[in-house]
C-alpha cells in the first residue's frame, strides 16, 4: 500500500469519526506532508466525480465552515504565515469541506462494506508507522555543501554544474559528464552520495565504474579522476564493477578507502561492506589488495570466491572461501543468507526497511538459510523466517520485537 493510499485510509475514518488512538492525535500533523494533502485531493476528486450533480457551494463560506470545525480548527493556526504550502493546505482544506458535505453518507456506506478492511489497517494505527521495503532514494552532495534529493528528479534529466553535468537517466541512475574532458585536472571536486535507511542507488562514476549502493551507504569521489589514480572513500555496502582504464600504458590504479582498510583493485567485480567494526571483501572476479593503516596486518591478496574480514576493533584480518551470491544478492533484489546469525540477519532487514531491531530474549544459537525477495510485505518476510521454528517477531509502528 502506498503512502498517499495510507492517508486515505486515515481521512476516510476522520469522516466517519472511527479515527482513535495515536492517529487522531497525530492527524493535524500530517498537513505538513505533501502527500497527506495529495491523498485528500484525490479523495474530493472521486467524490465530485460520484456526485457531479451537486452544486459546488461558496468556497469562502466552506473555508469558514471547515476552519470552526472542532476536529480540524487548530491545524491552520500550527502553519506558518510565509509557509509556501499555506494556499494549498487552504485549498485542500476547502476541497475536503466539499467532500464532507457530499461524501460522508458514502464513506459510512464504505466502512460497513468494508469493516474487515478497515480493522486489519487500524492496527498499523499510524500512516507514517506503516513499513515498506527500501526504493531508489538518496541525495547527492556538492562541493559547496548543498545537496540534490535524487528522488525527486525526474529520468532523463541533466543538471548542469559549471565544468561537469549530472545525469539521471531513464532507469533513475546517475552518471557524470565532463564538459571538457582533454584538460588536465589541476584540483580534484568531490562529491557525496548518500543512501539513508530504506534507500539504495546506481550511480555510474566518472571513468564508467559501476556502483550499486545498498541502504545507509556513504560514498565520496571526485567529479572527474587525475589520470594517475583513482581514489575514493566509501561507508556502508556497495557492489562494484571497475571499469579498466590505461595511462601511458600502465594500468590506472582504483583505490577504496573504508575505514582502517585501503582496498587496490587488481580485477574488476566485488563486494565491500562496512557497517559497524567489520570491513567485509567479498571477490567475485579478479583480484584485489588489501592494506591496514596501522600495519599491525601484512597486505592481502584476494583471489575469486575469496572474502576478508577485518575487525577494526581487534585489528584482525579472517580470510574464507565464500560463496558471492549470498553477498551479492541484494544487488539484483533479494535477500540471500546462508547459516547466519539472526542478530545479522536482522540488522539486514533493520537497514532495508527502515525499522528498529529489539531482541527480547537470547538468540545466539538460532541462524537462517533462504533467500528472499527484498520487496516483499514485512509481514511475510518475517512469517517466511518464523517458519524456521524456534523464533517469532511482533511488529508495531516501525518496531520490531524479536522472542523465542
Amino acid at each position: 500500500m502506498s503512502k498517499v493510499e495510507a492517508y486515505k485510509k486515515l481521512i476516510r475514518q476522520f469522516y466517519a469519526g472511527s479515527l482513535e488512538g495515536t492517529a487522531k492525535e497525530n492527524f493535524a500533523k500530517y498537513f505538513e506532508d505533501s502527500e497527506f494533502l495529495e491523498a485528500w485531493e484525490q479523495l474530493m476528486e472521486e467524490e465530485l466525480d460520484e456526485n457531479t450533480s451537486f452544486k459546488e457551494p461558496d468556497s469562502a463560506f466552506l473555508f469558514f465552515k471547515i476552519k470552526n470545525d472542532e476536529r480540524v480548527k487548530d491545524v491552520l493556526t500550527d502553519i506558518p504565515n510565509h509557509s509556501s504550502s499555506k494556499i494549498k493546505i487552504i485549498k485542500s482544506i476547502v476541497a475536503a469541506a466539499v467532500m464532507l458535505l457530499v461524501g460522508i453518507v458514502a464513506f459510512l456506506i464504505w466502512n460497513e462494506h468494508n469493516k474487515t478492511d478497515n480493522l486489519a489497517y487500524i492496527q498499523i494505527v499510524d500512516a507514517e508507522l506503516e513499513v515498506l521495503p527500501g526504493t531508489n532514494k538518496a541525495q547527492i552532495i556538492l562541493e559547496n555543501g548543498s545537496r540534490i534529493d535524487l528522488e525527486k528528479i525526474k529520468g532523463d534529466t541533466v543538471i548542469d554544474n559549471g565544468d561537469f553535468e549530472i545525469v539521471k537517466t531513464a532507469d533513475g541512475s546517475i552518471s557524470y559528464r565532463a564538459k571538457y574532458p582533454s584538460n588536465e585536472v589541476s584540483k580534484l571536486v568531490y562529491n557525496t552520495i548518500v543512501t539513508p535507511g530504506g534507500g539504495e542507488y546506481k550511480l555510474n562514476l566518472p571513468d564508467g565504474t559501476r556502483v550499486w549502493l545498498n541502504a545507509k551507504t556513504v560514498l565520496r569521489y571526485p567529479v572527474q579522476f587525475n589520470k594517475q589514480i583513482r581514489e575514493i572513500e566509501m561507508t556502508g555496502e556497495a557492489y562494484f564493477e571497475i571499469a579498466k582504464q590505461i595511462y601511458q600504458g600502465k594500468r590506472v590504479p582504483f583505490i577504496i578507502h573504508t575505514g582502517a582498510q585501503k582496498l587496490e583493485v587488481l580485477g574488476t567485480v566485488f563486494n565491500l561492506q562496512n557497517y559497524g567494526q567489520n570491513i567485509v571483501t567479498t571477490l567475485l572476479e579478479g583480484k584485489v589488495k588489501l592494506n591496514f593503516k596501522d600495519g599491525s596486518q601484512e597486505e592481502q591478496y584476494l583471489l575469486p570466491d575469496e572474502q576478508t574480514t577485518f575487525n577494526s576493533a581487534d585489528q584482525r584480518v579472517k580470510k574464507i572461501q565464500v560463496d558471492p551470491f549470498y553477498f551479492s544478492a541484494w544487488k539484483d533484489g533479494k535477500f540471500a543468507f546462508e547459516k547466519i546469525a539472526i542478530e545479522e540477519v536482522m540488522a539486514t532487514i533493520s537497514r532495508w526497511y527502515d525499522v528498529e531491531v529489539i531482541f527480547k530474549d537470547q538468540l545466539t544459537d538460532f541462524q537462517f538459510s533462504g533467500t528472499i525477495s527484498k520487496y516483499e510485505d514485512i509481514n511475510r518476510l518475517l512469517q517466511t523466517i518464523e517458519l524456521v521454528g524456534g523464533i517469532h517477531f511482533q511488529l508495531k509502528g516501525r518496531r520490531i520485537y524479536v522472542m523465542k
